[in-house]
């Protein structure tokens, strides 16, 4: 009995040895122990090792409209959601696009994602793949200048949710490889699931357009348990790095990743780069009427955030001003002619030459330092109007940025 009973504690203490990151590894990474699954939704890789999916029972892969692609454990097989219409509770849902081609296309694809348990607070929706025909806007006319903003009106990507229809979230289109979006969900109010939806333009009658492809990833995070609410400080450091055991709840892996209220993107990560929504490596356009903040994690020793701009080139009203606050946006009292209110702001912001501002358009954050030091959260909040003006560029942006420590010595804020 003995002999018995400390071969089970072995398999428990394997089983649990990971560290919290190990969430985020497919079946195959998190070790043999998982080799008995029988479906976790977890992600994993087929065959080929290139192709992803969900690790799930074959029975939920088939109910799913999916294909296996591989094997993630004795009793379960890694599905690819390449089919529409699919609903599913997964903790990770990969959906790729069905085989498309002029044949096929100007087709809507949705998918219904549902809460996997009440703790489930957030969505995450990562594309690691998605490119669909780019906003457009009406051809110029003769002695007109202005003209309505590049909006998606071909191929069109929407998430809803369900039950609350509380968050609007904007429709999207165009190249978006890398991007990602959250959703709030609420088993309270009845906010048990969202609607995902791409609407693709026929390409007989518009051959020109690019080939519509997709392959986004949701994943369902929980709130913070008991002991999630707690990290703080030296207890974050102590608790992050226990190892995830089966004893532990999702809630504590998920923390990482939750976002605070009203992002609609969130970046937890010290240091990386971000990007307007059909960036498209420089090229654009940003997509008009969007308004959207786009969140950093602030620990206990982050005091701000730096941004150094890669690219900036958004639309000004006029090109005798700085592009900076005011000339960033009309007073409503002001009447006349409709006059560009696109810009990124950016709160508390000192730019390395001493420029202050927190409204930036044109080219003013254009080859910058930009150093942010609000008292609260750390954030940047994107607005674009319905408005393009012939000869005025609007790629868009894209900064690297990374937290700072020290926010009251110039030397560390701008090494």
């Amino acid at each position: 009995m003995a002999v018995k009973l400390k071969f089970i504690l072995l398999i428990i203490a394997a089983v649990g040895s990971g560290t919290a990151m190990d969430t985020h590894r497919t079946p195959r990474q998190n070790g043999p122990a998982l080799i008995f699954t029988a479906g976790n939704g977890e992600q994993c890789l087929g065959s080929d090792r290139s192709t992803g999916g969900v690790c799930l029972s074959r029975n939920q892969c088939n109910t799913q409209g999916g294909k296996a692609i591989g094997f993630c454990g004795v009793f379960a097989t890694c599905c690819s959601l390449n089919a529409c219409d699919v609903r599913t509770n997964t903790k990770v849902a990969v959906f790729i696009n069905p085989p498309l081609n002029r044949e096929s296309s100007g087709l809507e694809c949705s998918y219904n994602v549902e809460i996997n348990n009440n703790n489930v607070c957030q969505m995450r929706i990562d594309f690691e793949t998605f490119n669909l025909a780019p906003p457009t806007t009406v051809e110029a006319v003769e002695n007109v200048t202005s003209r309505p903003g590049y909006s998606c009106r071909n191929d069109i990507f929407q998430v809803t949710n369900l039950q609350a229809n509380s968050d609007i979230l904007p429709p999207l289109c165009g190249d978006n490889n890398g991007q990602h979006m959250y959703v709030r969900v609420n088993a309270s109010t009845n906010s048990r699931s969202i609607r995902i939806n791409f609407k693709i333009a026929d390409r007989n009658t518009q051959p020109n357009l690019p080939q519509a492809t997709w392959k986004i990833k949701v994943t369902q995070l929980e709130c913070f348990n008991t002991l999630g609410k707690y990290r703080d400080g030296f207890l974050e450091a102590i608790t992050s790095s226990l190892p995830s055991t089966p004893l532990s709840s999702s809630a504590d892996r998920d923390e990482y990743l939750i976002a605070p209220p009203g992002c609609l993107q969130y970046y937890p990560d010290r240091t990386g780069a971000f990007e307007s929504f059909n960036y498209n490596r420089g090229a654009g356009p940003y997509i008009a009427n969007l308004a959207y903040a786009t969140c950093f994690k602030k620990t206990p020793d982050v005091c701000g955030i730096k941004l150094t701009a890669a690219s900036f080139e958004m639309a000004f009203r006029d090109d005798t001003n700085m592009y900076l606050d005011t000339d960033c946006q009309t007073n409503p009292v002001v009447q006349g002619s409709s006059q560009s209110e696109d810009y990124l702001f950016i709160p508390e912001a000192e730019t390395a030459d001493g420029l202050r501002g927190s409204k930036y358009c044109g080219s003013s954050a254009s080859d910058q330092i930009i150093a942010s030091t609000p008292p609260g959260p750390l954030y940047v909040h994107f607005h674009s109007d319905n408005l393009v003006t012939t000869d005025i560029n609007e790629s868009g942006y894209r900064f690297n940025y990374n937290v700072l420590n020290n926010c009251y010595l110039r030397t560390n804020t701008f090494p």
